[in-house]
């Protein structure tokens, strides 16, 4: 049925087009699904538009379905049909032959106003209801489906359409559970309806879920993989164990295969509580890093009651989880370090061409270690810390090259969750930026050549102007005496509030504490060791022990975005 089906369509799709068929490769603004337009316009079923593009999110409207369905069918004479008698669509209107014939087919009708008045509404988007209904009339679909959309009431008006779709494996709906069934039918998604679930010889094609699960401030990601396992990084705070656990069962999840805690902040790990005394996990991998809160010791209490095996992974070790993935440790964390969010899990999933880099809270000098150690280009990446400037350098994005990033953070939060200059700075590299704060839980699904994000990218707050950094110089540096010699050689101060020096030999760092301003022409003065002195704004002391590697050692000076602004070999 589901062939006969799509071999009737072919002509539907063919009248989306509007010039000769091209690669979806060519289209510069397809993202995704592009296997399944590649698949499609290699055998001319579906084109793009004049201009070279395919305008994936553009809707279908009620005309061009009518006008699909009746050149499939070969209706190319509408000559005799009765007037049905809608008050926008009167003989002489230029569409009034085709809607005519059309209500006579019966597969599809018009709407009624307040006043009782019929209506045809020919230029309105078409929503996934109520393509649903067409499809499903103009080929006699019917059946029956397993399986039930969490968004589709037994009374929705369109309830029997869109099982009988489901049924004839035209659509499996999202993997939150929904249809999404008042939402915009756009031309990437009917092509799909049509090429996801085929391939030359019908078969599935196996796909993958992240879902960014909007749990307020903090994080929590599932990963259905494409052999069907399943992996929990993180569970957000405390509170947000009941909405992850809801969410988990909505998705018909019944175990985790691998439970991830990144590091042991309670907006990370307070919501695995629940999930760990409600559905069974086989598998928990944690940074190591020991704390002392009530959530972790509770945390690790059911994780001993449990008997659940608990491993700490190690930097650049792959993770055997699904033979179809590259799951990679970038980042174990220093155990030594008093920093939890230096202790951040990163992990790279890699899915064929499509790759996921979820780095927990790593700040900026972890980021450097990676820079060093691993190829951190990935298509998606979600923000470190929500957004906050102690990640996601420039250097770090760089590196990344994200198509995609997404920021897991809280409406309203006291931190200042994200800040604008890291939103700015990822669409500045031509990342398009998700926000669970606006949008709430996202999910990418992929099938390893392309993907697509259930959300609409969020624009952010605005541009916002970068720090002025001015001309600041290292001017000098005594490895011996412990001391470098920052100065101002602007006409303006500049507040160095966040700036960083950095020891590049020894990896330490130094940051300037809010408030510092370095007057015009003045020279400040850092300084380390024994002898260091603690007198502002010309002296500033860094720490009582040797940083300075006395055999070399470069210093990088950073303002608060990142940005390397002066360095001295």
């Amino acid at each position: 049925m589901f062939k006969k089906l799509f071999f009737s369509l072919m002509a539907v799709l063919l009248f989306l087009a509007n010039i000769p068929a091209a690669s979806a490769n060519s289209f510069p603004d397809v993202t995704s699904f592009k296997e399944e337009i590649e698949f499609l316009t290699s055998k001319g079923i579906i084109q793009g538009h004049e201009d070279g593009t395919f305008k994936p999110r553009d809707p279908v409207t009620r005309i061009q379905a009518v006008q699909m369905i009746l050149r499939e069918k070969g209706v190319a004479d509408f000559s005799g049909a009765a007037d049905p008698g809608f008050i926008d669509v009167r003989p002489g209107h230029p569409r009034y032959g085709e809607i005519a014939k059309a209500v006579e087919l019966g597969f599809i009708d018009g709407k009624v106003n307040e006043k009782g008045e019929k209506y045809f509404d020919p230029y309105s988007h078409l929503t996934r209801a109520q393509m649903a209904k067409i499809l499903a009339e103009a080929y006699n679909l019917e059946g029956t489906y397993p399986k039930k959309f969490i968004d589709v009431r037994d009374d929705h008006w369109a309830r029997e359409y869109i099982y009988a779709l489901a049924a004839n494996g035209i659509t499996e709906g999202y993997h939150d559970g929904s249809f999404k069934p008042a939402a915009d039918l756009e031309r990437q998604h009917f092509a799909a309806f049509m090429a996801r679930h085929l391939d030359d010889t019908g078969a599935a094609v196996p796909d993958m879920a992240v879902h960014f699960i909007d749990v307020g401030q903090g994080d929590s990601i599932f990963i259905q993989t494409p052999s069907g396992k399943t992996i929990l990084i993180d569970g957000g705070k405390r509170s947000a164990g009941e909405k992850v656990v809801s969410y988990l069962k909505q998705a018909g999840v019944d175990s985790i295969d691998v439970m991830v805690a990144t590091h042991p902040d309670a907006d990370h790990i307070g919501g695995l509580i629940d999930v760990l005394e409600t559905i069974p996990v086989k598998k928990v991998l944690d940074s190591g890093k020991a704390h002392t809160t009530e959530t972790y010791y509770e945390y690790l209490s059911l994780i001993d009651q449990k008997n659940i095996p608990f491993e700490v992974p190690e930097t650049g070790q792959e993770l055997a989880i699904d033979p179809e993935l590259k799951v990679q440790v970038l980042n174990s964390g220093d155990r030594s370090s008093s920093d939890n969010n230096k202790n951040s899990i990163v992990l790279k999933v890699t899915y064929d061409e499509v790759s996921f880099l979820l780095t927990g809270d790593a700040t900026v000098d972890i980021e450097e270690d990676m820079i060093t150690a691993f190829d951190l280009k990935s298509t998606i990446l979600k923000a470190g810390h929500h957004g906050a400037n102690t990640s996601t350098s420039q250097a770090f994005v760089n590196e990344v090259q994200p198509e995609v990033s997404i920021l897991s953070y809280g409406q309203g939060n006291s931190y200042g969750h994200p800040t604008g200059e890291v939103v700015n700075r990822l669409q500045a590299a031509g990342s398009e930026v998700y926000s669970t704060a606006e949008s709430g839980d996202i999910v990418v699904e992929t099938d390893g050549q392309s993907y697509a994000v259930s959300a609409e990218p969020w624009e952010g707050p605005g541009p916002i102007p970068g720090p002025v950094t001015g001309d600041v110089r290292i001017v000098s540096k005594d490895v011996s005496k412990e001391i470098v010699a920052i100065k101002n050689f602007d006409n303006v101060a500049i507040d160095m509030t966040g700036w960083q020096l950095v020891s590049v030999e020894g990896n330490q760092r130094y940051e300037f504490p809010a408030g510092y301003v370095l007057q015009p022409g003045a020279t400040v003065y850092v300084t380390v060791g024994p002898n260091a002195a603690d007198q502002p704004p010309t002296y500033l002391k860094w720490t009582g022990s040797y940083i300075w590697n006395n055999s070399g050692d470069a210093a990088q000076l950073f303002n608060n975005s990142g940005v390397m602004i002066s360095e001295l070999q």
